[in-house]
Formats: structure tokens, C-alpha cells, sequence
């Protein structure tokens, strides 16, 4: 039998867009929130791809301060690429996850110090969620305006009063520190930076590929009125609120909101206003 031949290895040539790369680590703990680490590691991973070698993407790892495989709140198992003692050189963007692990996390004080450390040279700092907590623990946001799920604001604000936590936004900037509220809000944290870096086009590009009803900006209101549509008691009217989202640009009057369900103009307003 001929022997199989061995092939020179040949290294590919680093694109300078590869080279250049920023550097997103996403911090996560056992009984992390899955979408707080996954929501905008997808984002940064799509604008990467959007860019391809045109400018400089993103590099983006999921560290640990523990063991590793980990398991978020969901029971999903979540393998980090390293753990944060073996990170070596700067970090552009230190963002940490949250959910209800946060509470046993602000109690690792290694990973509170690792936190101190890369936060001096880390162009910008973020928060998911609860993680807010982290941050606060570690003194990272003394002084500055900060937003995290509405569950926990008052709970946020009663154990660091050096903090003014603003209730209703999504996401709120200070100063380089970015934080947001729960869950889905860390992929609008996440497209508002890619925005930040690349314009706004390549955010709305990222939005349209994960199917993202809109890119909310940072002010928006936790609450949505979309879900607040959807609690109305009677189907009429749950559709109808349904139907004024999509036609804010047409006659809203009461003839014409009365008309589209079938009722008369005495029976709508007495309906609706019940």
C-alpha cells in the first residue's frame, strides 16, 4: 500500500480586520441568565460577520471565575472559553450577565478583584440585567446613573445608595459604564454598541438578521405597550389595540376606531373605557 503523502502546513495570513478585532468578553456564573450571555454574544457575532475583513469586528469569549461547564438558571449547560485568571491582555468591551445566580456571585471575591483590574483597561463597561449587581459590588459604578430588570431596582438601590438607579429605561450610559435592564434588553445594549462602533446601518442590518421587532433605543420604557396590549380582557379590543400599533399614520377617531370592531360609537367608548 503507497504510503500516504504529508501535506506542508500552511498558515493562513491574519486579515487585518481579524487582527484589529475588539475584544468583547461576557462574564458568566453558575445559574447565569442564558440570554444575558447569548443575546449579545449573537449580536456582536453577527455584526463580526457583517463586517467580514471590510473594518475591524469582534472577538467575543465567555469567561468564568469557577468551574466550567457551568449551568445557567435554565438548566442549559454553558461552556466558557476560559476562565478570567488565564485572560491575557486589554479587553475592549468587559460586559457581565446577570439572573439569580448574580446574588452568590457578588460573594466571589476574586472575581470581584479580576473585575476591579480589567475594568481600568477596558475601553467600555456593561451590564445585563441583574449583573448591575457585580458591577456595583465591585465599586464600578459609585456615582453614576444605572438601570438593571425592574424586579431588583429597589433592591439595587437600597444596598448601594452611592448609585442613582433610573427605573424605566432599557439601558442607561454614564460615562463609558453601560447598563441594562432584563433579559432581551442586553441585545438592544448590545446593537446600541455596535451602532456606537459601526453606524447605524450595520445595527439595523444585526436587528433584521435575528428578527428583532425593532432596535428600541436606550430611553425606551421597560414596559411594553405591546404586552400591555395583549392584557386587555376582551378579544375586540386586543385586536383593535393590535390594529392602532400598525396604523398610527391613519384616522385614530372614534367613528372610524368604532367602525373597525362593529360597534356603535355609545357602545365602543363604553367598552373601552370600562
Amino acid at each position: 500500500m503507497p504510503r500516504a503523502r504529508v501535506l506542508p502546513l500552511v498558515r493562513r495570513r491574519t486579515r487585518p480586520a481579524e487582527r484589529d478585532a475588539r475584544r468583547v468578553a461576557i462574564v458568566a456564573f453558575p445559574d447565569v441568565e442564558v440570554l444575558d450571555v447569548t443575546g449579545p454574544h449573537e449580536v456582536f457575532a453577527q455584526a463580526a460577520g457583517f463586517l467580514h475583513d471590510r473594518a475591524p469586528g469582534y472577538a467575543i469569549e465567555i469567561l468564568t471565575s469557577g468551574a466550567s461547564p457551568l449551568v445557567c438558571s435554565s438548566g442549559v449547560k454553558l461552556v466558557p472559553d476560559r476562565g478570567i485568571h488565564e485572560v491575557h491582555g486589554g479587553v475592549d468591551t468587559l460586559l457581565v450577565g446577570g439572573g439569580r445566580g448574580v446574588f452568590d456571585a457578588v460573594r466571589d471575591r476574586a472575581l470581584l478583584r479580576w473585575l476591579r483590574r480589567a475594568a481600568r483597561h477596558a475601553r467600555r463597561l456593561a451590564s445585563v440585567c441583574s449583573g448591575t449587581f457585580l458591577l456595583a459590588e465591585a465599586g464600578l459604578l459609585d456615582g453614576r446613573r444605572v438601570t438593571t430588570h425592574w424586579l431588583v431596582c429597589d433592591e439595587l438601590a437600597r444596598r448601594y445608595p452611592k448609585i442613582t438607579v433610573e427605573r424605566d429605561p432599557i439601558f442607561v450610559h454614564d460615562r463609558g459604564v453601560y447598563t441594562s435592564a432584563g433579559v432581551t434588553a442586553g441585545m438592544d445594549l448590545a446593537l446600541a454598541l455596535v451602532e456606537e462602533d459601526h453606524g447605524r446601518q450595520l445595527a439595523l442590518h444585526v436587528a433584521r438578521q435575528l428578527v428583532m421587532f425593532l432596535k428600541r433605543p436606550g430611553g425606551q420604557s421597560q414596559f411594553s405597550a405591546q404586552l400591555a396590549v395583549q392584557a386587555a380582557d376582551r378579544d375586540p379590543l386586543r385586536e383593535l389595540q393590535a390594529w392602532i400599533a400598525d396604523h398610527l399614520d391613519t384616522d385614530l377617531s372614534v367613528p372610524t376606531l368604532a367602525a373597525e370592531v362593529a360597534m356603535s360609537e355609545r357602545n365602543f367608548a363604553r367598552v373601552f373605557t370600562r
